[in-house]
């Protein structure tokens, strides 16, 4: 049986054939400070599929466990001056690994439930998370993975966890778009399907919970309309460029960054790398955002953090 994780290798190999023809490192020059909402974690003795070489730099990464993953993923952090990361679990024991990185160092770290609802991963117990929530070891719902369970957020399963975010006013953020090429043959999600990344499909959820703040992951992409759709309608949606500022070819990213900024939303657009197995991704997403000739300084800082201090009520400064 494939594992999952050979799936996003596969991914990533579509992503490198998609991607600027020249490998090369960050040249990301950013020099206030940057907020990175879109992150993950391994659990510190799971070994990672190796060789580690960044599907679009070609770099070639030394990390062989979770834990070199974190320590990697710090480096970069500091590097970049990206002072602050929501981070969820990606294999193994997700609210585990997540919080381990909190409990690491928490004034870096906002460590994130991440869920799904399938058989492979079911959801955890809502006692579980209304622990970690009122102890402050986890202060996001997500990255809420239901489109690999094949599931829209609006199933009515999801409806006790988002009122459990409701009621600590923990905001919610949901994986949005499209998932790696042949994810459904994987054993894990055989239901999951394209149709169920179209962030449309959260509508129901929002107003079935009408206290939830909700990042949409990705910036729904490919769905644009329907990602403006439903950053105009409901005002307490916000979205991030994890994944499509780095993996996608460079000038369909700033063309679809560009449509979301002309559209008015630029004050909800939030950073996020999606660094996954590739700690080096953090420089190359932010370079993504850095090379936008389109956007002003202004809007870059929006990106960058002041949009994500504001959606996660973040102390004045933090």
């Amino acid at each position: 049986m494939i594992e999952r994780r050979d799936f996003l290798k596969i991914g990533a190999g579509a992503a490198a054939a998609l991607a600027l023809p020249s490998a090369r490192a960050s040249r990301a020059v950013q020099g206030g400070p940057i907020i990175d909402v879109h992150m993950h974690a391994y659990p510190a003795t799971m070994r990672l599929p190796v060789p580690i070489i960044n599907p679009i730099s070609g770099a070639k990464s030394p990390i062989v466990t979770g834990a070199d993953h974190m320590a990697a993923c710090i480096a970069e952090m500091k590097r970049h001056n990206v002072f602050k990361g929501v981070v969820s679990g990606g294999d193994g024991d997700r609210l585990q690994a997540a919080i381990d990185w909190h409990d690491h160092d928490p004034n870096r770290f906002i460590a994130g439930a991440g869920i799904r609802g399938s058989d492979d991963t079911p959801l955890p117990p809502l006692d579980t998370l209304r622990k970690a929530f009122a102890d402050r070891k986890l202060g996001v719902l997500g990255e809420i993975t239901s489109q690999y369970a094949g599931l829209a957020l609006s199933d009515p399963k999801y409806d006790p966890y988002l009122a459990l975010a409701e009621e600590f006013d923990i905001p919610v953020a949901l994986h949005t778009g499209t998932i790696p090429p042949e994810t459904t043959f994987d054993p894990c999600c055989r239901s999951a399907r394209a149709r169920f990344g179209n962030p449309e499909l959260v509508e129901e959820a929002l107003n079935r919970h009408p206290k939830l703040r909700l990042n949409l992951m990705h910036c729904g992409w490919p769905y644009l309309d329907d990602t403006l759709a439903m950053l105009m309608l409901y005002p307490n949606v916000y979205t991030d460029t994890g994944a499509t500022d780095w993996l996608l070819p460079r000038a369909h990213f700033h063309d679809y960054l560009r449509k979301l900024v002309e559209a008015g939303f630029g004050k909800r657009i939030m950073f996020g790398s999606d660094h996954m197995y590739w700690p080096d991704g953090i420089g190359l997403a932010i370079e993504g955002i850095e090379t936008a000739e389109f956007l002003t300084q202004e809007q870059k800082r929006d990106i960058f953090y002041n949009n994500a201090v504001r959606f996660f009520k973040l102390p004045a400064g933090a």
